[in-house]
C-alpha cells in the first residue's frame, strides 16, 4: 500500500468517525428532550405481600384475598418494575427510587405543624425514606381534621374547598425543613409541596387560595370511581374544571398530579370493560395535558368496594393494576 493510498484510508476512516458521531449526537438530542417532556407514572401498591394480602385491607382499601400481592407478582425485569417513575411506600423491585406520600396536617396530633424537627412527624417520614437510600419526590399535603376528628376537626380557610392549607401551613412547614436539615435530620432543606385539593378549581377562581397554592410546588386532585366522584362530569369529577386548573398549574412551572383511582372492576354493576382506560381517555379528549414534563399520573392502586377483586398482576393481563400501569406507562413514553 502507497503512501497516498494510506492518506487517504486515514482520512475517509476519520470522516466515517465524524458522520458516526454527528448522528448519535443528533439522536441522542431528538431522544432526550422526549424523555425529558413526557409525562411521568406513579403508583401506590397494595397489597405489598402476602402477609399484606391476607389481611384483607381496613375499610377504605379492601380485597379479596387471592387477588396476589406486588412481592410475588412483580418481577425484576417486568416492564412496569424498570419504567415505574415514583412509588409511594414501596420499594419491591421497583427500579426507581423516587417516592411520594400523603400527609395530612392533624397526622401530627394537632391542628397546627410541630415546629420542632425530632417530634415532627413529617420530618419522621421523610427520614425513614431517605435512610432506605430513597429520595423524596412529592408531598400530597392537605387539611382533613375530621379524618382524625369528626365533630371537632378543623379544616383550612377556603370554604370552597376545606383542603386547602392556611398560609401559616406552608410557612411552618417550610421552617421546620430547614431546621431538621440543619440537624442532619433530612438530606435537603425543602421538599415539593402538592397540595391535594377537593374541588377541581376552586384554588384558581378563589383569590385567597391561588395566593397560598401560589407558594406551594403543586396541585393534586383525586378521580376516583367511587362515592361523590361518579358519575364522571359531575361537579367534582368534570373533565373541562379539571382540565382548566390542570393547565393553570403547569403554567406556573408547578407540578400537577392526577391521583387517579381506585377503580370498579367487574364486580361493580356501572363497569365496562376497561373503563379505567376509558375515563383517561375522555380526559385527555377534554384536554388535560398527556404530555408535559411536570405533569404526572399516580395510579391510587388500592383496592375498593365492588373494585376488590381486580388482581394485581402479572402486568401481561391487561386488566391487572400492574397490566393497567404499563398500559398508561406507554401511552405517555410513546407519545401517542
Amino acid at each position: 500500500m502507497g503512501k497516498t493510498e494510506t492518506i487517504i484510508n486515514f482520512i475517509l476512516k476519520r470522516i466515517f468517525n465524524y458522520r458516526t458521531l454527528i448522528l448519535l449526537f443528533l439522536l441522542t438530542s431528538i431522544m432526550t428532550p422526549a424523555q425529558e417532556e413526557r409525562s411521568k407514572v406513579g403508583i401506590r401498591p397494595y397489597p405489598r405481600d402476602q402477609a399484606h394480602e391476607m389481611t384483607g385491607g381496613d375499610r377504605v382499601a379492601n380485597w379479596k384475598p387471592g387477588i396476589g400481592n406486588y412481592d410475588d407478582l412483580l418481577k425484576s425485569d417486568d416492564y412496569t418494575a424498570l419504567n415505574m417513575d415514583v412509588v409511594k411506600g414501596y420499594d419491591g423491585v421497583f427500579r426507581s427510587k423516587q417516592r411520594f406520600f400523603e400527609h395530612y396536617i392533624h397526622q401530627q396530633g394537632g391542628d397546627w405543624v410541630d415546629s420542632n424537627p425530632k417530634t415532627n412527624k413529617l420530618i419522621k417520614t421523610i427520614g425513614r425514606y431517605e435512610n432506605k437510600g430513597n429520595e423524596v419526590k412529592h408531598i400530597i399535603i392537605c387539611r382533613e381534621g375530621w379524618l382524625y376528628d369528626k365533630v371537632n376537626g378543623d379544616t383550612g380557610p377556603i370554604d370552597g374547598d376545606p383542603r386547602i392549607l392556611h398560609q401559616r401551613d406552608v410557612d411552618d412547614t417550610r421552617k421546620v425543613f430547614k431546621d431538621a436539615h440543619a440537624l442532619g435530620l433530612t438530606k435537603h432543606d425543602n421538599y415539593k409541596l402538592i397540595q391535594m385539593v377537593v374541588h377541581p378549581a376552586v384554588f384558581l377562581d378563589d383569590p385567597k387560595a391561588r395566593e397560598i397554592v401560589s407558594t406551594m410546588d403543586g396541585v393534586c386532585i383525586e378521580s376516583h370511581q367511587y362515592n361523590r366522584y361518579w358519575p364522571l362530569g359531575n361537579k367534582i369529577s368534570n373533565p373541562e374544571e379539571i382540565t382548566r386548573g390542570a393547565k393553570w398549574v403547569l403554567e406556573q412551572g408547578m407540578d400537577y398530579i392526577f391521583y387517579y383511582g381506585p377503580y370498579q372492576y367487574k364486580g361493580c354493576d356501572t363497569y365496562t370493560d376497561f373503563l379505567e382506560r376509558d375515563w383517561l381517555n375522555a380526559f385527555w379528549k377534554k384536554g388535560l395535558p398527556k404530555h408535559h414534563k411536570n405533569m404526572y399520573y399516580y395510579l391510587n392502586a388500592f383496592p375498593h368496594g365492588c373494585g376488590n377483586s381486580r388482581p394485581v398482576g402479572p402486568e401481561s393481563d391487561p386488566y391487572s393494576y400492574l397490566g393497567f400501569a404499563k398500559w398508561l406507562i406507554q401511552e405517555l413514553e410513546n407519545g401517542n
